[in-house]
């Protein structure tokens, strides 16, 4: 974005950093997401921003399920882990302890809370995917304050894909 003007106004915006966990039986993915929101109450329904570009999409679209996983202040590093774009044959959930949710997508273990959820929609929105999600299960595993941007995380675009 070229405008510093608009750019800076949009840092002022407060958000939720998570991980999206997708795929099931072995070939699985993970992308760290800056934008979502709870979208309704009845049906409990949840939205996900997610890249155009990211190889996660083609994932979202043929299993039609993703984990939300919320982490907590304390796990930059694991959202860190999460934001960089995967190399062919590259399992970034190898070294991270998971279990299977429901859907089969991942349950990160360290993670505050989940939201394992239904895809029921995917609209385009710009240079990002509207994913929208129906929670079919949930828990709080452990307390404590999520990880926002108000924790001086920022979370930027990456270069597309070649």
């Amino acid at each position: 974005m070229a405008d510093t003007k608009i750019s800076g106004a949009l840092d002022k915006l407060q958000y939720t950093i998570g991980v999206v966990c997708v795929g099931r039986g072995g070939v699985e993915n993970a992308l760290t997401v800056g934008w979502m929101s709870q979208v309704s109450f009845d049906p409990p329904l949840v939205m996900v921003a997610v890249d155009r570009v990211h190889y996660s999409e083609e994932f979202l679209r043929s299993t039609k399920s993703f984990v939300l996983n919320l982490l907590s202040n304390a796990d930059k590093r694991l959202a860190a882990h999460f934001a960089h774009e995967s190399y062919a044959g590259e399992d970034k959930l190898k070294a991270i302890a998971t279990r299977s949710a429901d859907s089969g997508a991942a349950i990160l273990d360290d993670a505050i809370a989940y939201l394992d959820c239904e895809v029921v929609a995917i609209h385009p929105a710009g240079d990002h995917l509207l994913v929208i999600g129906k929670v079919e299960d949930a828990a709080v595993l452990r307390e404590g304050a999520v990880l926002t941007t108000a924790s001086g995380i920022r979370y930027l675009k990456s270069k597309p894909r070649r």
